[in-house]
């Protein structure tokens, strides 16, 4: 099994956490032996857990969003809607502008 490790240094000491599962995570002196730490608490997570994988019947949904998912992946303006959004985002995390005196 391959698992994405978010691996960080945060002063001396690595930081190594499994992205989709945040609780699984270790704070080591070395990259090695936060690597190897995040390693075993997966083990031993994984000793304790069953890992089921569903296939949910794509006939049957009670989520109405659900029923609309991918409705705009042949829309042209898709594209410009998102390039707005984050214009719009942008925008609106710029610090306020000091007032002049």
């Amino acid at each position: 099994m391959k698992v994405d490790v978010i691996l960080s240094k945060k002063g001396d000491h690595y930081l190594a956490q499994v992205s989709n599962l945040p609780g699984i995570r270790v704070r080591e002196a070395s990259r090695e032996a936060a690597l190897k730490g995040v390693a075993q608490r997966l083990r031993d997570y994984f000793a304790q857990v069953e890992l089921v994988r569903l296939d949910l019947d794509e006939t049957q949904t009670d989520s109405p969003s659900l029923e609309q998912f991918g409705s705009f992946s042949d829309d042209p303006t898709f594209d410009d809607w998102l390039e707005q959004i984050a214009a719009y985002r942008q925008e609106r995390n710029q610090p306020p502008e000091s007032p002049r005196q």
